[in-house]
């Protein structure tokens, strides 16, 4: 990764973007532009990039409103090329508190495409113009998407935080690791397949690094490291 810029604080957490995230803006940008380049192109895919950004950063921030609600302080959230991630002051101790903050996060998303979608179906976005109607569509899509991938139950995804902290209620917490760690690396390898299918973009690249990720935690549960 690049270097994070420092943005500032809001509300008591400081924002951080890395510089890799201009790179994926603008191939995020000119894929979607395609062969037809036109300023009113460009300006609308900039437009849908920033927004889905900034769903990505809400997302984080909706993790560090789940940590505060057990006294736990964030000291930053960064985008990243990958995404993006909120450094917590200190680890969950008890699995309620890592469920409701790894939950957080996808929820977040959620309630954005929801609230998007009650708008966009009803009578008051009558008044937005086609392209401008399209774009918050894209946006709400994109909300509804990252929402259920992050839920899915494998590492490093929020779903595999909360299957692990449910497992280990069970299981020892080195096997509750593997267990969500191979998940991950399946979903991985999911997400390379529907890519090389044709049927998901950017899937060969969430696969690969899903993978490689998830391999560490196994790597680290078997020798018990965190």
């Amino acid at each position: 990764m690049g270097s994070p810029i420092d943005l500032g604080k809001m509300f008591g957490v400081q924002v951080r973007v890395d510089l890799t995230v201009l790179l994926v803006a603008a191939i995020f940008v000119v894929m979607g532009v395609g062969e037809n380049p036109t300023l009113r192109n460009v300006l609308d895919e900039a437009t849908y990039v920033v927004l889905l950004f900034l769903s990505i950063f809400l997302h984080e921030m909706g993790h560090a409103a789940g940590a505060r609600l057990f006294g736990i302080s964030t000291l930053n959230v960064t985008l990243t090329f990958f995404g993006g991630y909120a450094q917590l002051g200190k680890q969950p101790q008890r699995a309620i508190e890592d469920i409701v903050i790894s939950f957080a996060g996808p929820a977040t998303n959620l309630a954005i495409a929801g609230l998007l979608y009650v708008w966009l179906t009803s009578a008051t976005s009558a008044g937005l113009a086609n392209h401008s109607w399209g774009i918050l569509w894209q946006v709400m899509y994109a909300n509804l998407f990252l929402g259920l991938l992050n839920l899915l139950p494998g590492f490093p995804l929020d779903g595999g935080h909360i299957a692990r902290a449910v497992l280990a209620m069970f299981l020892p917490l080195t096997t509750a690791r593997l267990i969500v760690g191979y998940i991950g690396v399946a979903v991985g390898f999911l997400f390379i397949g529907l890519d090389l299918t044709g049927g998901f973009g950017f899937g060969l690249l969430i696969g690969m690094l899903l993978i490689l990720v998830a391999s560490q935690e196994i790597q680290a549960a078997r020798a018990g490291r965190f």
